[in-house]
């Protein structure tokens, strides 16, 4: 029973991390990219910030 419960508590760790890992693809592709009509103000807020690691934005 115990292994039971533990497997399952493995499945919902390895789900919770996945969700987790695909937010922050997703913001990480809103802030490198400035997907300006999903998030209106994402590309001016870090648009310094991608120059600064060399990423052309225009």
């Amino acid at each position: 029973m115990r292994e039971e419960v533990k497997r399952e508590r493995n499945l919902y760790l390895g789900v919770i991390l996945s969700v987790v890992a695909l937010a922050c693809a997703f913001a990480m592709i809103l802030i490198v990219y400035g997907v300006d009509s999903i998030a209106p103000g994402v590309h001016d807020a870090f648009h310094d910030f991608r120059h600064t690691l060399g990423m052309p934005c225009h």
